[in-house]
């Protein structure tokens, strides 16, 4: 029998286990990996997520999981971080914005690849839209049966209130492997994110109410 799925707001202790399932999934095959060095790779972006987590999403993002119910146990099954519209426009500094955040970039990173990954993180800033929307930072499930379905869960949940606001969302796909997962829930290519080194990402951009075919 397969769980239950609820989505609701991560809790701050929820957040060492949303990190172990972030940084799983984003080890291997994309564009933050490709900057992390391959010796303790997990542990480094465990680190990357769990500060990320504590100094912008927690505090000034939008941080929801879906979590299966069996009885009276639950479980977490999907994480999605979220940054709001913002009436400014979205922030596009370069550099980290705090000593904290410098040093775990670098502890992540190291001292060679941590101004590629800089100049990566520009041109992600650079090419979101300058109208405010939701920008989908990081989204992860758990490879195994009782998660099937729970990101689709995680990102409907949050695209029925931007529907509703009459604002879009923005994302940038690592891999092509997931451009038709977001595509059905109506995102649509907009353009290549060229980075350092020759990496690139896909922009994606939803309308409110979702691109028609």
């Amino acid at each position: 029998m397969s769980a239950a799925v609820e989505v609701r707001a991560m809790r701050r202790e929820e957040l060492a286990e949303a990190a172990d399932l972030l940084a799983g999934a984003f080890a291997e095959g994309t564009n933050l990996s490709s900057f992390v060095p391959r010796a303790r790779r997990h542990e480094r972006l465990r680190r990357f997520f769990t500060v990320a987590g504590e100094i912008d999403h927690l505090p000034h993002g939008v941080a929801e999981v879906a979590v299966g119910r069996r009885g009276g146990d639950e479980r977490l099954l999907a994480v999605a971080w979220w940054h709001p519209p913002s009436p400014t426009g979205p922030d596009r500094a370069p550099v980290p914005r705090s000593w904290r955040e410098l040093s775990t970039a670098l502890a992540v990173f190291g001292v060679r690849r941590l101004p590629a990954a800089a100049r990566s993180r520009a041109a992600s800033r650079r090419a979101r839209p300058a109208e405010p929307h939701w920008h989908l930072a990081y989204l992860a499930s758990r490879a195994e049966p009782d998660a099937r379905g729970a990101a689709t869960a995680l990102l409907e949940h949050r695209l029925v209130l931007a529907d509703a606001e009459g604002v879009g969302s923005h994302l940038e796909s690592s891999s092509t492997s997931t451009i038709g997962f977001y595509e059905r829930l109506g995102w649509r290519v907009t353009a290549p994110v060229r980075g350092p080194g020759g990496r690139s990402t896909t922009a994606m951009w939803r309308p409110a109410g979702g691109a028609s075919r």
